[in-house]
């Protein structure tokens, strides 16, 4: 086991919740110390990109939410300046303000943890008609809706830099800022920073889809590049940025085949003059020693498991890649069809989301709709998974509530064919494995044990009333010891940026279908293990989502993102 890999699991274990003591964190909030949730490049040239009111948003009918399933379906939108606003507008800006008792606070279109938001967003480009005149990095400042340039390049820098990918290319680099997260979270900062990438990424590729472009993660990058590419190579100290993952964008209707950019180009970026400087999020800090010690043994190293396309490794890849032909061979119901999602316009689903902070306990939910939200799930022919490459290693427990037609219990839904046998010789042999007779074929959904467990799927929630309140929640176990085995230490964040993009699609399922989803971090690992009679590191709950119908927010004023 490599030095890296034990630093992971070390981690990974001691960021544990457990009934008797939580993972370590602060004793108390310092409202003193808490960050800034805005970062701002002083001394940079600052482009205003174009903004909506809610007015103008919810007048847009098209495109639907459901014609974002197949973006190839549109024509791709020109890339200028008005669609780049476009695409920051409905993935990480600033969807709403609220007010209660005095104290103002924004909402995001990208949900975050305890809306901390370490995210950080970046945009490489080509010269764009109407706003950049020359090939450019830009930060993204939400609160301003709009791109600082960090940096210019030469035309023959971006002609290597996107070379081979499709024409009209541009990228999208993420970043995080753990210490936005640890001053509240403490040690399990980390896993929710990989959460919010998940979320970004699920974000950024709905908003392209609704512009007719599609999104793929490049996964051969390394970390140390990525960070080269978007001007944070030299950042130190608690506040510094660690690089996550860069993006291509690009027309629905081409292929991207590429995983990485050319690390000739590299040197390029680290000669750029680099303008602007990071405005302190906090007046002191804490140190999170496990948090660096993760972030370390995390990074990655250039890789080629995908970008080897003209070499002997078609074995390799079949054996990296999800096995998508056992996946299309399934059977898709009818159920969407039915519920009409095609007239429910796709941004007014985006910009609304929000997360849940109350329940109604008493309403219930439409069998056909659980159904068809699992469905969505499922990797087959759904854009929005186009950006892992490897996958899916997460499936679904779910404690089931409120379901009409389905009794109340513990279910599992496996994501991948072929899993059921695995599964039962993993948890507990007197679990029921029955398919409800409503299940459409196509579903590998089983009724595990039937029983009210509502209070108890609360307490494995560390205690929060909406998980045994929703119509139900779902717990995110990913495969993990054989994934790190097989690619090592960098694959613990995509793990859970995979949980965090499926609860960003069940965030959208849900306000799609006028309920109401939310993110739950805090859970008690091993007691949940310990409860199916999971052993082991074979799986491992790594996210818990509730999804049902909201309370009103008492005393709670909302006002509009952004003042025209």
């Amino acid at each position: 086991m490599t030095k890296e890999l034990e630093a992971i699991l070390a981690y990974h274990q001691a960021s544990k919740h457990k009934f008797k003591s939580y993972a370590p964190g602060p004793h108390r909030l310092d409202l003193r110390l808490k960050p800034d949730s805005f970062l701002n490049y002083h001394g940079t040239r600052l482009l205003n990109l174009e903004i909506w009111s809610d007015e103008q948003t919810k007048a847009e009918i098209f495109p639907t939410y459901e014609q974002a399933f197949s973006p190839e379906k549109l024509k791709p939108s020109e890339l200028n300046a008005k669609s780049i606003s476009r695409l920051f507008f409905d993935s990480f800006a600033i969807s709403a303000w609220k007010m209660a008792e005095g104290t103002k606070w924004p909402l995001r279109v990208n949900p975050s943890s305890g809306n901390l938001h370490p995210t950080e967003m970046y945009l490489l480009s080509g010269p764009m008609k109407g706003l950049l005149k020359n090939p450019s990095v830009c930060h993204y400042a939400s609160l301003p809706h709009a791109l600082e340039i960090r940096a210019e390049f030469s035309q023959a820098t971006w002609k290597l830099l996107s070379s081979g990918f499709p024409e009209g290319t541009f990228f999208v680099g993420l970043s995080s800022v753990f210490w936005r997260v640890s001053w509240k979270y403490g040690l399990r900062a980390f896993r929710y920073a990989q959460h919010d990438i998940g979320h970004a990424i699920a974000a950024l590729t709905f908003a392209a889809a609704g512009l007719g472009w599609k999104t793929s993660l490049l996964l051969d990058m390394s970390s140390k590049d990525i960070a080269a590419l978007l001007g944070i190579s030299g950042e130190k100290g608690p506040e510094k940025q660690g690089p996550a993952c860069l993006l291509a964008v690009y027309p629905a209707g081409k292929t991207c085949t590429k995983s990485r950019i050319s690390s000739g180009v590299i040197p390029d970026f680290k000669n750029l003059s680099w303008k602007g400087i990071p405005n302190s999020l906090s007046p002191e800090h804490v140190q999170w020693v496990g948090i660096e010690d993760a972030a370390s043994a995390a990074q990655k190293k250039e890789t080629d498991y995908l970008d080897k396309r003209e070499e002997s490794n078609e074995k390799l890849k079949e054996e990296l890649k999800f096995n998508l032909q056992a996946v299309s061979s399934l059977k898709t119901s009818s159920f969407r069809n039915l519920l009409n999602l095609d007239t429910v316009p796709l941004r007014e689903v985006i910009r609304k989301r929000r997360s849940a902070i109350e329940m109604n306990n008493s309403a219930y939910l439409e069998d056909e709709i659980f159904y068809a939200m699992l469905q969505r799930t499922l990797p087959e022919n759904n854009p929005i998974f186009n950006s892992l490459a490897f996958g899916p290693f997460t499936h679904l427990l779910l404690f089931v509530n409120h379901v009409k037609d389905l009794l109340p219990g513990l279910y599992i839904f496996l994501r991948k064919p072929g899993e059921k046998d695995r599964f039962k010789a993993a948890i507990r042999p007197d679990f029921l494995w029955e398919k409800p007779k409503n299940c459409p074929l196509d579903l590998e959904f089983y009724l595990l044990m039937e029983e009210t467990l509502d209070s108890f799927a609360a307490q494995l929630s560390c205690k929060q009333r909406k998980a045994a309140d929703a119509c139900f929640t779902a717990c995110m176990l990913s495969e993990f010891e054989e994934p790190l085995k097989r690619f090592g230490a960098w694959i613990y964040p995509y793990l859970f940026w995979e949980c965090g993009i499926l609860g960003q699609l069940l965030y959208l399922e849900a306000e799609a279908y006028g309920l109401r989803g939310c993110g739950i971090g805090c859970f008690f690992d091993d007691p949940l293990h310990d409860a199916i009679g999971l052993k082991g590191l074979e799986f491992q709950d790594l996210y818990h989502f509730a999804v049902g119908y909201p309370l009103p927010e008492i005393g709670v004023i909302a006002l509009p993102a952004y003042e025209k």
